[in-house]
């Protein structure tokens, strides 16, 4: 399968260009003031201003962010290097910082993309000080603030955009790509289950993917992915659910339809009453949808444990089928695939059916 590319903390990202933009066109200014005062300033400061503008610094480590972070990004120009390259070093080591430890919240970068985000900055660095001397010389040969203003945030911004190799991974199967992308999107006991989905199935893979090569191997490897996928899928539409709930609190609208047909039962007027009991009866069948799909959300998360049992119970089929002699044989694996199937077909209903079995009952037949 081919190699599938994730892009991650999408919004982070976007807030940390932002706030670059800021610290570039904040220099921007400084160093328009500076030209007034015959005071040059190496437009690589724009750099670290948008690195100390764009960081959002892991609780704790606000102090070596605001201190280490200039220091570290200055020592580069004591070398005596001839432009553009100190800017692109300082880029680099400005961006191994922020990446690192400013990505915000309580992560903390993994070295490869910190790698990753520091080469592309310190590559794009260059690129940000050139688009600036052809932005001077095509529109503003005159410099001014306006010129200062576009220049420094244009360097800013190559910068900032070097970043976002630091959010790109590569997956060599789509399916734990859309695993890594949903892990996002979901929280609670969902998400753990979601973890232990993608652990299991890059275990029960890499099992897989040691039998001889063939058609049985690949057809292992196709139900493990379906198998795979219908969790995924569950995992997502729990998510989905959980996100229409959360923005209205069944509590309210309950006490709102009592409120309603109190008022309806005190009211003299015949028509005033009717029209709060058609109120009432509106926010009734509302409340009504909300605690269905707080039931459908509970047979999601149940479809989802079961989901996870198979994928429990595949893995141990795997390991059984490794260690035996049989275990490179391509019948064996289709043999194998065969028997997965037919375990996914005793799973509980797809969320838009109705099954006549509980999910409980079902999970207990997964066991049995």
């Amino acid at each position: 399968m081919a190699p599938a590319l994730q892009l991650l903390h999408r919004e982070d990202f976007e807030t940390r260009t932002l706030r670059a933009l800021v610290g570039g066109a904040a220099v921007g200014v400084l160093a328009a003031l500076a030209a007034r005062a015959n005071l040059p300033l190496n437009p690589g400061f724009a750099v670290v201003a948008a690195a100390l503008a764009g960081a959002r610094p892991k609780p704790g480590t606000q102090a070596l962010m605001w201190v280490g972070l200039p220091l570290l990004a200055a020592l580069p120009y004591l070398f005596q290097a001839d432009a553009p390259v100190p800017q692109a070093l300082s880029g680099a080591l400005a961006a191994a910082m922020v990446c690192w430890l400013g990505q915000g919240g309580e992560r903390v970068g993994p070295p490869s993309q910190v790698a990753a985000g520091a080469v592309a900055s310190g590559l794009l660095v260059p690129v940000g000080l050139y688009v600036q001397q052809v932005l001077e010389a095509r529109f503003f040969p005159t410099g001014g603030l306006l010129g200062a203003l576009v220049g420094h945030t244009a360097v800013a911004l190559f910068w900032s955009v070097g970043t976002l190799a630091s959010h790109v991974t590569v997956h060599g199967d789509a399916v734990e790509s859309r695993g890594g992308t949903l892990e996002e999107q979901v929280s609670g006991e969902a998400k753990t289950l979601l973890v232990r989905t993608r652990e299991l199935y890059r275990q029960c893979r890499t099992v897989a993917l040691k039998m001889r090569p063939g058609a049985g191997r690949n057809e292992l490897v196709g139900v493990l992915q379906k198998m795979t996928g219908e969790a995924f899928t569950l995992a997502e539409t729990h998510a989905e659910l959980e996100a229409q709930l959360s923005a209205v609190a069944p509590q309210d609208v309950q006490k709102q339809v009592e409120d309603l047909r109190t008022r309806a039962q005190a009211t003299g007027d015949a028509v005033a009453r009717r029209q709060l009991e058609l109120a009432a009866s509106s926010l009734g069948e509302e409340l009504n949808r909300l605690n269905l799909l707080a039931s459908k959300r509970e047979r999601l998360l149940a479809q989802l444990h079961a989901q996870v049992a198979l994928l429990e119970r595949a893995r141990v089929s795997l390991v059984g089928v490794a260690g035996s002699e049989a275990g490179a044989k391509g019948a064996q694996a289709a043999h194998l695939a065969q028997r997965l199937a037919a375990l996914g077909q005793e799973n509980p209903a797809p969320a838009g059916e109705e099954s006549p079995a509980s999910p409980t009952a079902s999970v207990t037949r997964l066991r049995a």
